[in-house]
């Protein structure tokens, strides 16, 4: 029983809600095409935080803690998409894309309301991206875009406690900022503690951990400046 309700925990924000949820998604999660996506309008609306707008959500897209996700005009969701909500919420922005098979994540076992993650308008969330933060706080401009397999995550554990194991290390999250007309290249990862400038680029398979100036290319492991983008 106990771990009934642990697992129930971990997906929704009560047991009511959960029924809820999953009751909805059972029922017309699977449904292809136009008609589907006309279906899951209507009755998710229902189901998201109350200021959110009605979505364009593909089949087989998994959410968690409806009503911690949050969204603009025009979002449009692409098929097996999952994303996970928690007391720190998901929040995008007008006219986002979130591609074919993208996990958004907001859920630890400390999130923290007001450090999940937050879009801009018109971004792009590229194929198998994963963007995670309930600690810490994953804020994105407008205009970005995350390319394919991208991951940019604010959570880390704490490994100078050698005298735990991995799993029993603190976890703990640093914000990640990503300003407007910003370009994460496909594979690039962007750690806790981040900040990429307006209109810079971060080269595909780059990890970056700290600060990327505006109008730079920056690329490799760690990420460095290549060069800078000129201005109009």
């Amino acid at each position: 029983m106990e771990l009934g309700l642990k697992y129930i925990q971990t997906r929704a924000s009560g047991l009511g809600r959960y029924f809820l949820e999953r009751g909805a998604q059972l029922l017309c999660s699977w449904i292809p095409g136009p008609i589907g996506v006309g279906i899951r309008a209507a009755i998710y609306h229902r189901l998201f935080g109350q200021k959110s707008q009605t979505a364009f959500v593909e089949a087989g897209v998994e959410f968690f803690f409806m009503n911690a996700i949050h969204f603009g005009k025009g979002v449009y969701v692409d098929s097996h998409c999952r994303l996970h909500g928690s007391s720190a919420e998901i929040i995008l922005g007008n006219n986002n894309r979130v591609m074919r098979g993208a996990y958004l994540c907001s859920y630890v076992s400390n999130a923290r309301s007001g450090e999940g993650i937050v879009t801009g308008d018109d971004c792009w969330i590229g194929v198998n991206a994963v963007l995670a933060s309930g600690q810490g706080g994953l804020h994105i401009g407008d205009n970005v875009l995350i390319g394919p397999n991208a991951v940019i995550v604010t959570g880390n554990h704490d490994y100078e406690r050698v005298d735990l194991t991995a799993v029993e290390q603190n976890y703990y999250g640093i914000p990640i900022h990503i300003g407007n007309n910003a370009w994460i290249g496909a594979n690039s990862t962007v750690l806790g503690g981040a900040t990429i400038g307006d209109h810079s680029v971060i080269a595909a398979g780059a990890v970056v951990s700290g600060n990327v100036p505006p109008y730079t290319v920056a690329g490799g492991v760690p990420a460095r400046v290549i060069r800078e983008i000129q201005k109009n």
